[in-house]
């Protein structure tokens, strides 16, 4: 048992022990579910400490999930280990295993192009590990930026080039102080243009190692340009950037967005695909981030939500032929597809849970 703030409640955690309000009458019993209706509850009766033990709700969870996975966990912590060792080689021995590079992008790409269908669970490595984000990171903006690839039609040897240009998106930050990388506050102007300038060290170490094919090259230096001619580091707009620059930039920020830094919590997925929806043509490719939405859905995996009978479920499955209506675990219950239960509908969006 612990206690915890009333704003850290979660999905799966239950009462420890009966809670009363201050006349001492019982208002919740121990073993009571916590929910967003339980939660309200409480708030209203001025408490916001409580007293919860965990359940072991995610395996169900889990279990449904990985129906509809485009990448086993198998081989997606397997490819996670050999990123590590990729990165690990150039930062030590100043190093880069093109063969290396091509067998995990090859073994990301033909699990894709196998698994890919209309129901989608999109897993990503997630790790609280400051000091290994650059591994985990490059892993998933490959698998983001190739389901991205793929919805808009891109296959065989340019699938390839692209889930190589996406691994390698951020090699250039090895030349990166680590104190900067992982500072833990807003940087000065001249560790901001250390760090902008990974873009170039990171296609001069592609170069270097004989990576000629100028799309991968701009994937890895164009990633943080913008449609609008704000990014950086050469202010290039629209149609300057090359099309692997506009995806990498989608799934780059996806990534970095939904994930924990030294310096800020994560956001939601359904958060960030709100962000990047409200900043196409802005900073963001609309084609590309179509695809995104296509692949994640507007209400992503591990979503938390309510539907218009009163029930509570989170998402187990985005439907690419209807972004709207997710497959549903309803808690304690089966699970829905919205796309064939018409009189059902997401009316709220409540919390995000993070499903392996």
């Amino acid at each position: 048992m612990k206690i915890i703030p009333l704003n850290k409640a979660k999905f799966g955690m239950f009462l420890a022990m009966d809670v009363r309000d201050t006349t001492g009458k019982i208002i919740l019993k121990k073993g009571t579910e916590i929910n967003e209706t339980i939660i309200y509850k409480l708030k209203k009766a001025g408490i916001f400490n409580i007293p919860v033990k965990s359940a072991n709700v995610m395996s169900e969870l889990n279990k449904e999930t990985k129906k509809h996975s485009v990448i086993s966990k198998e081989n997606l912590d397997l490819n996670y280990k050999k990123v590590k060792d990729l990165f690990k080689n150039l930062e030590d021995n100043n190093y880069l295993d093109i063969d290396a590079v091509i067998d995990i992008a090859s073994s990301i790409k033909n699990d894709l192009e196998n698994n890919f269908s209309d129901k989608l669970f999109v897993p990503l490595k997630k790790l609280r590990d400051f000091d290994e984000y650059l591994y985990s990171h490059s892993l998933n903006v490959m698998i983001i930026s190739s389901l991205l690839a793929i919805e808009n039609g891109i296959i065989g040897d340019e699938l390839l080039n692209i889930s190589i240009s996406s691994l390698l998106h951020d090699i250039g930050k090895t030349k990166v102080p680590i104190e900067i990388m992982n500072a833990p506050r807003p940087l000065t102007e001249e560790e901001m243009n250390t760090m902008r300038n990974h873009v170039l060290y990171g296609k001069e170490i592609a170069l270097e190692n004989n990576l000629r094919d100028m799309n991968i090259i701009g994937g890895i230096y164009e990633h943080h340009e913008r449609i609008d001619g704000r990014g950086y580091l050469e202010g290039k707009k629209n149609e300057q950037i090359t099309s692997f620059g506009k995806i990498i930039a989608i799934a780059d920020v996806y990534d970095a967005l939904t994930s924990t830094r030294s310096y800020k919590g994560p956001w939601t997925p359904y958060k960030t695909i709100s962000f990047i929806l409200t900043n196409v043509e802005k900073q963001f490719d609309g084609t590309f981030a179509q695809g995104l939405i296509n692949s994640f859905g507007i209400y992503p995996v591990g979503t938390r939500i309510q539907l218009n009978n009163g029930q509570f479920g989170t998402v187990v499955a985005s439907n690419r032929a209807n972004k709207i209506r997710p497959l549903i675990r309803i808690d304690h219950g089966d699970v829905v597809d919205l796309s064939e239960e018409y009189s059902l509908r997401i009316v709220k969006v409540l919390d995000y849970v993070y499903i392996e």
